[in-house]
């Protein structure tokens, strides 16, 4: 099997396990109405679309012109900048998001108590799913000598994924074995707050260190076909 057929293999799959990955999590958000899941869901979303694309990625970049006679290669880590990009854009909104609410909620007293009961198992079966594809794409990346950025690029965003996840979870075992009347039952109210600014402080350097791994590769890419 070549590099291409097993390349697109494992990003037919991840888009498959996304997709029941991202429906499950909006699904939850709508229910709980919490803050750090739409980010978690979000997230998600964004990494079943960047597989989409990526499955179109794989197919062009092989292709050769006049112009890049070594084939569109350049475009996996154009791709890849972007996402980055985006999760960056993305968990930089989220902060404003939950630090907006959690200022309401100390200066005026508005807020309404966290539904925590449906994230218990939502969480648990996400966190295996997203450890367990986050596997399998670095799997069969190895297999191709680490040469699809795109594959690296799933590997990490799934990763992610799986952190926050298991943050939340966490967390949410947490704020539910909190009495209404414990000196703690502001988290009943803004513990999305807390929740998403430490994920966020665990997960930022992620994307970053993505995004200079990859204007690297874009910058030796455009070098070599100048």
């Amino acid at each position: 099997m070549n590099q291409k057929r097993i390349e697109q293999r494992g990003l037919w799959l991840g888009i498959l396990i996304n997709t029941i990955m991202a429906v499950s999590g909006i699904t939850v958000f709508l229910i709980t109405d919490i803050e750090a899941l739409f980010v978690d869901a979000y997230f998600t979303v964004i990494t079943l679309v960047s597989g989409m694309v990526s499955i179109v990625i794989s197919k062009v970049s092989s292709k050769k012109s006049q112009r890049f006679p070594d084939g569109l290669f350049v475009l996996e880590p154009i791709f890849s900048l972007c996402q980055s990009l985006l999760t960056i854009v993305l968990l930089s909104l989220s902060v404003v998001t939950v630090s907006v609410k959690a200022y309401r909620y100390f200066a005026f007293g508005e807020g309404q108590m966290m539904n925590v009961g449906p994230v218990l198992p939502y969480e648990m079966v996400m966190v295996c799913l997203s450890f367990t594809l986050s596997w399998f794409y670095s799997r069969q990346n190895k297999k191709i000598n680490n040469s699809s950025t795109m594959l690296l690029t799933e590997t990490k965003g799934t990763l992610i994924d799986g952190i926050m996840s298991s943050g939340i979870g966490v967390a949410a075992l947490l704020i539910f074995l909190i009495p209404v009347h414990s000196p703690l039952h502001f988290l009943l109210y803004t513990g999305d707050f807390f929740v998403t600014i430490t994920l966020i402080a665990f997960t930022i350097k992620m994307p970053f260190q993505r995004f200079f791994i990859c204007f690297d590769q874009f910058y030796m890419n455009a070098y070599l076909t100048a």
